[in-house]
């Protein structure tokens, strides 16, 4: 029996599937929480908070819980699938990617069973409520922060840039088209990269347009809009090791977290002549979803939509941010 279930648990890991929560207590409320699992910092971050809290919330108002979290959206699937077999009283769910989890979350609305949908949305899908941060808005804020840093180049013609986004998911498409609807039609985007949120992916995409572009398109990008601090993590690492020909000319990168590692750039990010900025899009988030949850289990009725709130930080108020409730509570863990 003892071998059998170590190799249940084994089996579990290499499948990427985490479960917490024993069986459901008689007469207790149940709250589901599935997340995708720490494919990147932001993820992982997330997680922590996500289970933290969910246990405290349990504990305080005496309920049961479940989180799972899985790699892939067909683990994904499953995991809903065992949760909603509980009959738990909501469902939290975070998607790896939302087309592909809408059978199960719709098997969920089917049920009857409420359902809040967090960070990743599925078009099409009406859930109970849907919350995430600002994606909108972080890419209006950057096209307009654009505006203002280039407004000298912009009087003399067009101004060109890298985009290095996230994933094919609602978030990225969010920050693009806000970007676009501010951002001043004079700036060109040279090249687009999908990075999967991966900072060694975006390295080896930086890497690579050093290394195959010529002298003048190189010279030509005056900045790089990502979607994520990671990204900007991996193209600060390939700038620091070209030695190419080519003379940098990028003068803003800008990210999108603001996290404990972003704010080091600022002190000291080992490049000359590049400054960079970012927007709060903090892991601890999630717990606000996780809140909602609660809130359905309380007997209250959810607003079909929820945006937290993001501020802008760059070299002149990352200090004052870094004393902030939001930065504190990010790394209370």
């Amino acid at each position: 029996m003892k071998k059998f279930a170590l190799v249940l648990i084994m089996v579990m890991l290499v499948a990427g599937m985490i479960f917490a929560g024993g069986t459901k207590e008689a007469g207790k409320k149940l709250i589901g929480v599935v997340t995708p699992s720490a494919d990147h910092g932001f993820t992982a971050e997330s997680i922590q908070h996500a289970e933290a809290h969910v246990k405290k919330v349990s504990a305080q108002y005496g309920y049961d819980y479940r989180f799972m979290t899985a790699a892939e959206s067909g683990e994904q699937s499953n995991a809903v699938e065992t949760i909603l077999g509980m009959k738990p009283g909501v469902i939290v769910l975070w998607p790896v990617t939302g087309d592909e989890l809408r059978s199960a979350a719709q098997s969920v609305m089917d049920a009857g069973v409420p359902l809040v949908v967090y960070d990743r949305f599925i078009e099409g899908l009406v859930p109970n409520a849907e919350i995430s941060g600002d994606n909108v808005a972080i890419g209006e804020g950057v096209g307009r922060y654009f505006n203002e840093y280039f407004k000298a180049e912009l009087a003399q013609g067009k101004v060109n840039y890298l985009e290095f986004k996230g994933d094919s998911s609602t978030v990225p498409m969010e920050r693009t088209n806000g970007f676009l609807s501010t951002v001043d039609p004079k700036f060109t985007v040279v090249q687009s990269f999908v990075t999967n949120w991966s900072q060694q992916t975006s390295m080896e995409q930086m890497e690579n347009y050093l290394n195959t572009k010529s002298v003048a398109e190189i010279e030509s990008i005056k900045a790089i809009f990502t979607h994520d601090d990671e990204i900007v993590f991996g193209l600060v690492e390939a700038l620091k090791n070209y030695r190419g020909p080519a003379k940098i000319n990028i003068r803003l990168i800008t990210g999108v977290s603001a996290g404990e590692g972003f704010m080091k750039l600022f002190e000291n990010s080992g490049l000359t002549g590049i400054e960079f900025m970012t927007y709060t899009f903090s892991p601890s988030m999630v717990r606000d979803a996780v809140d909602l949850g609660v809130k359905v289990l309380q007997g209250e009725t959810l607003q079909k939509e929820y945006k937290v709130p993001t501020e802008m930080i760059d070299k002149t108020n990352y200090k004052a941010y870094m004393q902030g409730d939001l930065y504190t509570t990010r790394y209370s863990l």
